[in-house]
């Protein structure tokens, strides 16, 4: 700016004496510290950059031959790695598909069920097993009883089957074994024909 022929310097304008009192005031002169301290951080952080760069090629093959190692290992054990990605990749468009999303979220909704099941279940057989004593039923003899006959039946069915006549079959029934049987199922028959009507 000139006035009468002189030049005026930048601090004797109204704009360079307000540039001079911003410049003096403390939170100014803090705020450009800051600044300094940030532009030497990023100075570091762009030389550390720098030498991530200079390295970056090494690295890269460094990476790529511990890969091309792993797949040369893996295909000598017999794995092959493209036919397992494939795999995978068809895996994921099956699971990905709207209709099995939907089967996946079903499922998931009756895990989310399942405690409640559970307890139904075990009350449903508590409730059972109640109603059989209660009918003078005792589970534990009909287990018992099923674990007799499962013996018996592997028994009978490894001894060999020999073809008897009358008097064969009556010599059969002295048998003790065979007779506690005919006697059981004797038994057996009377008094469920009592319970019918």
């Amino acid at each position: 700016m000139s006035k009468n022929g002189v030049v005026a310097s930048w601090d004797d304008s109204p704009a360079g004496r307000q540039v001079q009192s911003r410049l003096s005031e403390e939170r100014t002169l803090l705020a450009i510290d800051r600044l300094l301290a940030r532009l030497d951080t990023v100075e570091e952080a762009v030389k550390g950059l720098e030498q991530t760069m200079h390295q970056a090629p090494g690295m890269i093959a460094m990476v790529t031959d511990m890969a091309d190692e792993a797949y040369r290992k893996a295909d000598a054990s017999g794995v092959s790695i493209e036919t397992r990605l494939n795999n995978a990749l068809v895996m994921a468009e099956k699971l990905t598909r709207p209709e099995m999303v939907t089967k996946l979220n079903d499922l998931i909704a009756v895990t989310d069920q399942l405690p409640g099941l559970v307890a139904m279940t075990v009350d449903t057989v508590d409730e059972g097993l109640r109603k059989a004593r209660e009918n003078g039923l005792e589970p534990e003899s009909l287990v018992e009883w099923a674990g007799q006959f499962g013996t018996a039946m592997r028994a009978a069915q490894n001894e060999p089957t020999k073809k008897l006549g009358l008097l064969g079959m009556m010599r059969a029934l002295n048998d003790p074994d065979r007779q506690k049987a005919i006697g059981f199922s004797l038994n057996f028959l009377k008094h469920l024909g009592k319970q019918m009507k």
